[in-house]
């Protein structure tokens, strides 16, 4: 008898499983197995049954500076010391709503190059930075001047939204 992993490659072709990192990277479709009509062993659970596919994230060809991922270990070189203004958005690969604010700071990093840092941290991967800045909720985005927090913005906001609120720390 075939196991199960057998089993998937014969009916999917050869593919390789992402982690929850990479995850972030691609975006992944889960598909229910039995849903297509194949069914695993007896005595195998339910969860057993969920694939991950990938196929690209990004379709969008637009050209320009990209938020800088920053982790714990390089969170306070990057936002804390950086002589210009940072706008940091705590994010997770599985949040919809982040993905969607991820077009908008594609669009705030381009247009503040070189005056304005954008950048992003995985608030699941680095713990130590979401409870040290009381992150409850992503997409949170954070702007700091001078290593001082300055606002905080919870949730999905537009690229107006966003320098409206930020425009008075601007200055």
């Amino acid at each position: 008898m075939k196991t199960l992993d057998e089993m998937a490659v014969r009916f999917f072709g050869p593919f390789n499983f992402t982690s929850p990192v990479q995850a972030g990277q691609s975006m992944c479709d889960t598909l229910l197995v039995s849903a297509l009509g194949f069914y695993p062993p007896r005595g195998i659970r339910h969860a057993l049954g969920m694939v991950m596919l990938n196929k690209p994230e990004n379709m969008n060809t637009q050209k320009g500076s990209l938020p800088v991922v920053v982790t714990g270990v390089n969170f306070k070189a990057e936002v804390l010391e950086s002589k210009q203004a940072v706008l940091v958005e705590f994010w997770s690969p599985w949040s919809r709503p982040c993905q969607v604010m991820d077009s908008v700071l594609h669009e705030l990093a381009s247009a503040w190059a070189g005056n304005v840092k954008v950048v992003k941290v995985n608030a699941d991967d680095s713990l130590d930075l979401s409870l040290l800045y009381e992150i409850q909720s992503v997409p949170t985005l954070v702007y700091f001047v001078r290593g001082n927090t300055c606002l905080r913005i919870i949730g999905t906001a537009s690229k107006e939204a966003i320098l409206a609120k930020i425009q008075p720390f601007s200055q």
